[in-house]
């Protein structure tokens, strides 16, 4: 199965060079070169992407976190996790999860089951609050761009899919997805002593979760709305740097690009990064809503270079606190 995986990674930069290739350098450069140094305030507005998706996450947890855990603190876990989803490859970009929830047992003292939850659920809202972006995404756009046929249909499979998804790990996680991991590990001798004491946690566990989603509507709800936040925040990237480049775009606008851009990144999670497949995606994107394909490849571009420097960055955190003693708080 590597091997295949590997394939994949291949084929993603064959497609990114051969995209390259048939646009043309020279017009690829002439549209980022337009814009310059007023570019560069651009990658300011990721830090709040961050913080939104923070805060839906600070929500998603079964118990309170602790009140000594410093916002901050699950800011920076927040980037370092999702700096990891990025680079490490054959991960279908859950290969930081872990490490959050290690951060914040090794850190705070909260049990890895508990951190595990919390992902869980802020993944259940964030496929909620992307359904929702999406669909108001082409509500604000059906007179001024309305989708091409192609547009539509993969539009529609990729929001019935995700919609399906959302409700299996909901699902799953209310009929007690924890009871399940403590059976699996009896079955393959996972707990070497206390297998009753973890079983009581677990079971305990599943009853909080199944709580938080009958009982605590008002916490759902909330990461749910800062997980769009985070969504409509990537909107105002989009808008910024279509203005920069000279791009006829509103917000709206925007806002449907960005809701198409983020449906291409899922649906190419089988590629790490999305190496290729994102650049050449949004590419056939802008041409399918009437933009030349040389503006969408470099638009495609900057977009790349800003996640490099964010990765720099997750990494440079992850550097400077990874081994860092925990709290003597816990």
């Amino acid at each position: 199965m590597r091997w295949v995986k590997l394939a994949l990674l291949c084929l993603g930069f064959y497609v990114l060079y051969f995209t390259i290739r048939q646009v043309g350098l020279g017009a690829i450069w002439e549209n980022i070169h337009r814009i310059g140094w007023p570019l560069l305030p651009v990658l300011l507005v990721y830090p709040f992407i961050y913080a939104f998706n923070t805060l839906g996450w600070l929500y998603s947890f079964p118990r309170n976190l602790p009140k000594h855990i410093p916002w901050t603190d699950l800011y920076v876990i927040r980037i370092i996790g999702e700096t990891l989803n990025e680079i490490i490859p054959f991960s279908a970009s859950l290969g930081g999860e872990p490490v959050k929830a290690d951060f914040l047992k090794r850190r705070h003292g909260v049990p890895l089951a508990e951190g595990y939850a919390s992902l869980l659920i802020v993944h259940t809202t964030f496929y909620v609050s992307l359904n929702l972006f999406v669909i108001g995404g082409i509500l604000a756009t059906l007179k001024t761009m309305p989708l091409t046929p192609v547009l539509w249909q993969s539009v529609t499979i990729f929001l019935g899919v995700l919609g399906l998804v959302a409700a299996l790990l909901i699902g799953g996680l209310h009929l007690g997805i924890f009871k399940k991991v403590h059976e699996l590990g009896e079955i393959f001798k996972w707990w070497k002593h206390d297998s009753d004491q973890k079983k009581t946690k677990f079971l305990e566990l599943d009853k909080d979760i199944k709580k938080f989603y009958t009982h605590n509507k008002r916490n759902f709800f909330l990461s749910v709305f800062w997980n769009f936040l985070a969504w409509f925040a990537g909107a105002f990237e989009v808008y910024f740097v279509g203005r920069l480049m000279g791009l006829p775009i509103g917000f709206s606008e925007a806002w449907l690009l960005e809701s198409l851009i983020q449906v291409l990144r899922i649906v190419t999670f089988f590629i790490p990064s999305s190496v290729g497949l994102q650049e050449g995606g949004i590419m056939l994107i802008f041409s399918q809503l009437g933009f030349n394909q040389a503006s969408g490849l470099a638009f495609a571009l900057i977009r790349r270079a800003r996640e490099i420097v964010w990765i720099a960055v997750g990494l440079t955190l992850w550097s400077l606190i990874k081994e860092k003693p925990a709290s003597k708080n816990t």
